[in-house]
């Protein structure tokens, strides 16, 4: 096998296990007690991140479409599934700005509203759906786990953090977690939660929509693949 494709097979895993397994219950525990404190262990952790994405993205970028083609989907199969994919990432990452969640390393208010009575973790969701739109327009073994390890650490990251957070924030964040969904429209769906939107989630909506439109205006000359 390509010693490239290795690496980036490797890369691939290592970037979400050490970001999910670092921060895992006793793990983390130990480490910020070993560290002396929690802002050493989170600088640690930063560090750790850079060292296993950075490099990743350095040896993917002139590596793309390495490996076995897994897939190739019709042009018009494609575009119906990562469009719309791709249009949930944008969405879910720009809004978020407008309403920080409680779950997360920032938390803000414990209430189901704009884009948190979609999912109550926009940003993981972003990511996620990214990952997901990417896996699906890139067949190649090399690509696939290079997009994959975005929609696993959104994912898998998400239903990690809602259990240590459901721990150690208490009764208040348990019952916003009622009352929400990880995954979009989840709640919405089972009658848990509604949309809840007022003037500054229209105005982010439609600024994200206003992203979104540039990115598919720029994407061939930002990274080498029209959309259209």
């Amino acid at each position: 096998m390509n010693r490239n494709l290795i690496l980036i097979l490797v890369f691939s895993v290592l970037f979400p296990a050490t970001h999910i397994l670092m921060s895992h219950g006793r793990l983390r525990e130990t480490l910020v007690r070993t560290l002396g404190g929690e802002w050493r262990f989170r600088g640690v952790y930063t560090l750790v991140s850079f060292v296993t994405f950075f490099p990743l993205v350095f040896l993917w970028w002139p590596n793309r479409e390495l490996g076995p083609q897994l897939w190739d989907l019709p042009f018009w199969l494609e575009r119906a599934i990562v469009l719309p994919l791709m249009l949930l990432a944008v969405v879910l990452f720009v809004m978020m700005l407008a309403a920080p969640s409680p779950a997360s390393m920032r938390p803000g208010a414990t209430v189901a509203r704009g884009i948190l009575s979609v999912t109550r973790h926009p940003m993981n969701m972003a990511f996620a759906a990214f990952g997901l739109a990417h896996v699906v327009a890139n067949g190649f073994l090399g690509d696939v786990f290079f997009f994959g390890q975005f929609a696993v650490l959104g994912l898998v990251g998400a239903f990690h953090q809602d259990a240590r957070f459901a721990r150690d924030r208490g009764e208040r964040f348990r019952e916003f977690m009622s009352q929400t969904s990880v995954l979009p429209f989840a709640a919405i769906l089972q009658g848990r939660s509604r949309v809840a939107a007022d003037r500054r989630t229209l105005a982010m909506f439609l600024f994200a929509l206003a992203v979104f439109a540039a990115l598919i205006a720029t994407h061939g000359r930002l990274f080498g693949v029209a959309v259209f």
